[in-house]
């Protein structure tokens, strides 16, 4: 029997590596004649970095830098492709995991510091970025970024933009003209959302990073004002790009501002790990993460997992924390089994990922062993 474990990150307890090294050891012990296959999956959030560097070798290049809330911290990308190219994961330098619950505000932040570190990678001359964009605890289009950059914001009164989430005072964008054009950008997002509206960055992502109903609209009038400034400068338009929501909008407007390219995280990680390649003749798919819901659908890593592991015509299993009833029919259409281990609170659950993750597995590979599956 050939089993793919591909899992993806579970939000604030494990990386999809070290949750895929857990469901590995638990089968290897009770399913001896069965060959494993360690796939850990991404898709442009957290854990991104960590799962790039299993696939790609190359230097991993530590940084300092301050977080969103002002802490200093070691910020880490791999540079690879002899140099040329450099990964950089987001959440990793302006991440909600690096904010606590209760400091958690996008009014507050900016992107600033992603900035920082992607200077850092050009200046040891990469030529090529690539940016994972989920995870972010920022809705400010970018401009922290854009700031680091050289873009300079400027007020009413023509004075230059610099503290907090500054995105509703912007009336003036200043840049060179050949900004960066040297530079190959590749964006990659999680979710597919346009940049506004009510399935756009302030109204489906700003309240999981800490932003109340008023200050979500305050969020959404300052990306709209951006939008109307950036269509202005550029003639192209910021609101009609696909995943151009992901990351608190910064997707929409590095794609113009940088002329960047939006992947899908997911696929582009298929490509590094030669998914399709490696689940043919497969019998059994386990993937996961923290919660299966309506954002699943929109194309996260489990979900894109799914749809093609059912085209090789393999059984799908998820180990998740919880699933959204709202959209366990749907879920169900993709995934064969569902196994929820969440125990008690989330709190509980997140502290307690390693050891449920590891008995809900030990239950699974039993009832593996007893089937005839791929027999």
């Amino acid at each position: 029997m050939k089993i793919i474990v591909s899992p993806n990150s579970y939000k604030e307890s494990l990386s999809s590596i070290d949750a895929a090294n857990i469901i590995i050891s638990v089968l290897k012990k009770n399913l001896k004649n069965s060959q494993i296959i360690d796939l850990p999956i991404a898709d442009g959030g957290d854990g991104s970095l960590g799962v790039f560097s299993k696939y790609k070798n190359g230097i991993t290049i530590s940084t300092k830098i301050l977080s969103p809330v002002g802490k200093k911290i070691n910020s880490k990308y791999l540079l690879f492709d002899n140099g040329n190219s450099a990964f950089i994961e987001l959440s990793d330098s302006s991440g909600l995991k690096l904010v606590n619950k209760n400091l958690r505000n996008p009014l507050m932040y900016n992107s600033y510091y992603t900035g920082k570190i992607i200077l850092s990678a050009i200046k040891k001359g990469a030529k090529k970025i690539i940016i994972a964009l989920g995870g972010s605890a920022t809705v400010d289009g970018g401009i922290g970024i854009l700031s680091a950059l050289g873009v300079k914001f400027l007020d009413k009164d023509g004075l230059e933009l610099k503290n907090k989430n500054f995105i509703n005072s912007i009336s003036k964008i200043e840049y060179k003209k050949k900004f960066f054009s040297n530079i190959d950008f590749i964006l990659l997002t999680d979710v597919k959302n346009r940049l506004l509206g009510e399935n756009g960055a302030s109204y489906v992502f700003a309240k999981q990073k800490g932003a109340t109903k008023l200050q979500i609209d305050q969020l959404e009038n300052g990306l709209s004002n951006f939008s109307k400034l950036t269509r202005k400068k550029f003639k192209l338009n910021p609101e009609k790009i696909i995943g151009g929501g992901s990351a608190g909008g910064i997707a929409a407007f590095l794609k113009i501002f940088l002329n960047a390219q939006i992947y899908s995280g997911t696929e582009y990680f298929f490509q590094i790990m030669k998914f399709e390649k490696n689940i043919k003749n497969a019998d059994i798919l386990i993937t996961g993460e923290g919660n299966l819901d309506s954002q699943t659908l929109q194309g996260k890593a489990p979900f894109e997992v799914v749809k093609k592991a059912k085209k090789e015509g393999l059984l799908t299993i998820a180990l998740v924390a919880s699933v959204d009833s709202e959209v366990y029919f749907e879920l169900n259409k993709f995934f064969d089994i569902i196994i929820p281990f969440k125990k008690n609170s989330i709190k509980y659950s997140i502290k307690n990922a390693k050891k449920l993750i590891k008995d809900e597995t030990e239950t699974l590979s039993k009832i593996i062993s007893l089937s005839e599956i791929g027999n």
